[in-house]
């Protein structure tokens, strides 16, 4: 008898724990679900706010929702839209955090008069810099002594691509801030950058390096053939021959600057690059940050753990592997704003048409995966989790559409 009552006991634990796991698979679901939907409510609470009769100002401007992979893509591709949530990322970041941060208010800057024609371009950011420039100030009131280089490199990159794009002159404070930059720069022609595993941003010094090239090159008024610029890009030069580029994003950086200074690359250093870049392309008409940042030709970082890592069932099919300092990260090979406005704006910068199916594959995958918020997602990369490379990758794709054709 005893026996008996044992087995129905086990019997009926048994069958209330089936039920809880069944309870507990629906409560998590459906958290799931109020979760999303609360997410959706936020973001079209957002959006609809965007049509403003004035442009937002540090005042007026409203806190943006979360940057998340699970936000619904746009019904309607907005250009409209697109220059709302660029002004909202870099208002609020502006507002909030007084930082020049290199994911955003950078290519804000650089993206940002691509869209005045649709939405005038508030002037906030643009005298925030100046301001940086004008009064010695770096951003953060605890900045990193390694981040002083790459705060100097950021807003004269900023500044001068804007120039470009506006008023067509060198404004004083952006000459100000080139020059500046080249009493920073180190006798190998690098310049001290913080490694953060954040690539493709802050993972090693050759971000600034080419960054640092491009606003000279790109700067107006012929800055480029000043006395200062010249010493510091033949050290520049220098560097780049003695360094190989051992990521995708780095090539591409490249390739970029090669298309506005000369000996930067080798036409054979080009031409297969360019093919490089093109089969990169992932089936939907994208580019994946993951392929762009993998640095599995990189001999310092080639560790057993890396191979390791690689081994793992689906490595190069959904997922590859960066390899950072202290860390193995594997990153999702998903198409990404980022990579792909990045790839089509330096395609176009190349030379390749617009109308080639490649590039109008690129536009149409930019199109339909826009999000409701205005902006395109990227994953973060390394050990951030805020995904504020979604923030450079919404500017790059504005800059890849204007570069297509696609902003009238």
């Amino acid at each position: 008898m005893r026996c008996i009552q044992l087995s129905a006991s086990r019997s009926a634990s048994a069958s209330l724990s089936a039920e809880f796991r069944h309870w507990e698979t629906t409560a998590h679901h459906c958290r799931r679900q109020i979760w999303l939907f609360v997410f959706v409510l936020t973001a079209v609470g957002f959006v609809s706010g965007l049509f403003a009769d004035e442009p937002y100002t540090l005042q007026s401007v409203p806190e943006p929702p979360a940057i998340s992979e699970n936000e619904p893509k746009a019904t309607e591709f907005s250009l409209r839209h697109a220059a709302e949530a660029l002004d909202v990322e870099a208002l609020h970041w502006q507002k909030t955090r007084q930082c020049a941060a290199c994911h955003t208010l950078p290519p804000y800057l650089m993206a940002r008069p691509a869209l005045s024609g649709i939405v005038p371009e508030p002037p906030e950011v643009r005298q925030f810099f100046e301001d940086i420039v004008a009064r010695r100030l770096e951003p953060e009131p605890n900045l990193p002594k390694d981040a002083i280089a790459a705060v100097t490199i950021q807003v004269a990159a900023a500044l001068a691509l804007h120039d470009r794009a506006t008023t067509g002159r060198l404004h004083p404070r952006t000459r100000e801030e080139l020059d500046r930059m080249w009493t920073l720069q180190r006798e190998d022609g690098s310049w001290e950058w913080p490694f953060r595993d954040t690539p493709p941003l802050k993972c090693d010094n050759h971000y600034g390096v080419t960054l640092a090239a491009l606003a000279t090159a790109l700067a107006p008024e012929d800055y480029v053939k000043t006395p200062q610029a010249e010493r510091g890009l033949a050290a520049i030069r220098q560097h780049l021959k003695s360094h190989a580029s051992w990521t995708l994003h780095q090539r591409i950086m490249l390739l970029w600057l090669s298309s506005c200074l000369e000996d930067i690359v080798t036409e054979e250093q080009r031409t297969q690059w360019i093919d490089e870049l093109k089969s990169a392309q992932r089936p939907d008409g994208g580019w994946s940050m993951a392929t762009l940042t993998e640095n599995s030709r990189e001999p310092e970082r080639q560790t057993d753990e890396a191979g390791m890592a690689r081994s793992q069932p689906g490595h190069g099919e959904s997922f590859l592997v960066y390899v950072g300092r202290s860390k193995i990260y594997r990153t999702s090979l998903a198409s990404d704003g980022y990579a792909t406005g990045l790839s089509l704006f330096v395609l176009r910068q190349v030379g390749e048409p617009a109308a080639t199916p490649a590039l109008r594959r690129g536009v149409a995958w930019l199109k339909t995966n826009q999000r409701i918020s205005g902006r395109w997602f990227t994953p973060s990369q390394g050990w951030h989790t805020e995904h504020r490379i979604a923030n450079a990758g919404s500017a790059f794709a504005v800059l890849a559409l204007e570069a297509c054709g696609e902003v009238k």
